[in-house]
């Protein structure tokens, strides 16, 4: 609330709180869902990898899901993707997270800085997946990259219009 002179009175009619629209506040919640969803399969994957790779190196493994009636081509596939771009990946992008979390939490508060914080942190998720993972694993990054621009976009829209 901003500081009054002696005298004055803080009136709130005359001096309205901005109000956040309501297409800010959904892409924000989806936002949040994203960030901390993201945040836990990430750490969580790093927490897990050595004990992982240990656990999958063994044959008692491999013959559990056989007996299961799992396919091996598959499991070997999504074994070698999820181990593909190493442990310090996980952990790299669920720090990046984190910051992309506190940029909307900002922007939740209509604070312009919120932008900033969120862009930097989803561009350099972008640039670590480009780096560690896309090429790791062999999939494409279109996706992801499509989703990160539009969602900036919608964001720069709002940053340009009622952010403060």
């Amino acid at each position: 609330m901003e500081e009054l002179n002696q005298g004055e009175s803080y009136n709130e009619f005359e001096n309205p709180q901005p109000v956040r629209p309501f297409g800010l506040s959904f892409f924000c919640i989806l936002s949040f869902i994203n960030a901390v969803l993201q945040f836990l399969i990430n750490f969580l994957s790093f927490s897990v990898f050595n004990t992982m790779k240990t656990v999958t190196s063994d044959e008692k493994f491999l013959e559990l899901y056989e007996n299961m009636g799992i396919d091996e081509d598959q499991l070997e596939t999504a074994l070698a993707v999820f181990f593909a771009p190493g442990m310090f990946y996980y952990l790299i992008t669920s720090l990046l997270y984190i910051g992309s979390f506190i940029g909307v939490l900002y922007m939740w508060k209509m604070q312009k800085k919120g932008f900033h914080y969120y862009a930097i942190a989803q561009i350099l998720i972008l640039i670590v997946a480009a780096l560690m993972y896309f090429g790791a694993t062999g999939t494409s990054p279109w996706s992801s990259i499509i989703t990160t621009a539009a969602f900036i976009g919608i964001y720069f829209i709002y940053y340009k219009k009622v952010m403060e």
